[in-house]
């Protein structure tokens, strides 16, 4: 199938043109500024709304695969109109030009929808977001509902794992500053259900493949919180686990309000899909093998 994927040049834009390619189907991989040479490269800033229209309905694809963001939560929070552009407007056109073509649109959510009240939300709680990242993802799942007549909204949490030499994320963050033998502070109050992005690709595609519509919490199905999963990281590469050190939210000097457990119930997804949402060993492991992957 034909299957167009923006943000591809991102971490998980990436993994799942990758991983797409390699079931043979047919990729256009949208990116702004890092090109890169998986599938049919197409440049393409997303906040160009001609453009945008143009592009899409000349790459009739069968499903759209919208993985790209403004994920910056701090800079969401000082840079509003930047993050509206891109999470909301460009989502509100990916899906107008989804239903001009009949194309499947796959929509990357987040757990920042919720408020970090309750934790381990299942897909109809209600969302209450507490910072405008959450708020601009959740405007772009009413623009999908609202516009594509075929979609479906996947919501992770924590996405990691390696990526190009541009993109950094949690995990090669903590693993490059362990490394180096700098101590880094990590929290013990934050809960979330951090998710492969190699496993996070393979649902999306089966999503895609079989055309699964509504919203799917895509995430790993460990609830740990930062701390714990940054000595998990530290177990599977063996390195010295002295230098992470407990911090607590309230000592954040952040911009933005962070969710204290927006960890995700994957049941739905467990039952659902054949690529499951993986346990958090699993997923480490995996990413082990693969550590020489770009």
């Amino acid at each position: 199938m034909r299957i167009l994927i923006t943000g591809a040049s991102g971490l998980l834009g990436h993994r799942t043109s990758q991983l797409a390619l390699e079931k043979d189907h047919k990729v256009y991989a949208i990116y702004k500024e890092h090109k890169i040479s998986l599938g049919i490269p197409v440049q393409l800033d997303l906040t160009d709304r001609e453009k945008l229209l143009q592009v899409i309905p000349q790459c009739k694809p069968d499903a759209i695969i919208h993985t790209a963001a403004y994920t910056n939560v701090d800079d969401c929070e000082v840079n509003r109109d930047l993050a509206w552009k891109v999470n909301i407007e460009a989502t509100k056109h990916i899906a107008m030009a989804s239903t001009g073509i009949n194309s499947h649109l796959i929509y990357v959510s987040t757990d920042y929808v919720f408020d970090g009240e309750k934790g381990f939300y299942i897909e109809n709680d209600d969302p209450n977001p507490i910072n405008y990242y959450g708020y601009s993802k959740l405007k772009g799942e009413e623009f999908v509902r609202q516009y594509a007549e075929e979609w479906c909204i996947a919501r992770p949490s924590v996405i990691y794992g390696w990526a190009p030499v541009h993109k950094q994320n949690f995990a090669t963050w903590l693993l490059n500053n362990v490394n180096q033998g700098k101590e880094v502070r990590v929290l013990t109050d934050q809960y979330v259900s951090p998710t492969l992005n190699t496993n996070l690709a393979e649902m999306l595609i089966e999503i895609a493949e079989r055309k699964v519509t509504g919203i799917l919490h895509t995430a790993g199905s460990t609830r740990v919180s930062r701390c714990e999963f940054a000595l998990r990281l530290a177990e599977v590469f063996n390195l010295n686990n002295d230098l992470i050190k407990p911090a607590k939210m309230d000592e954040m000097l952040w911009k933005a309000k962070r969710p204290r457990d927006s960890s995700l119930n994957v049941s739905k997804a467990l039952a659902l899909l054949n690529q499951k949402p993986q346990e958090l060993s699993q997923a480490l492991q995996s990413l082990a093998k693969n550590l020489c992957r770009p």
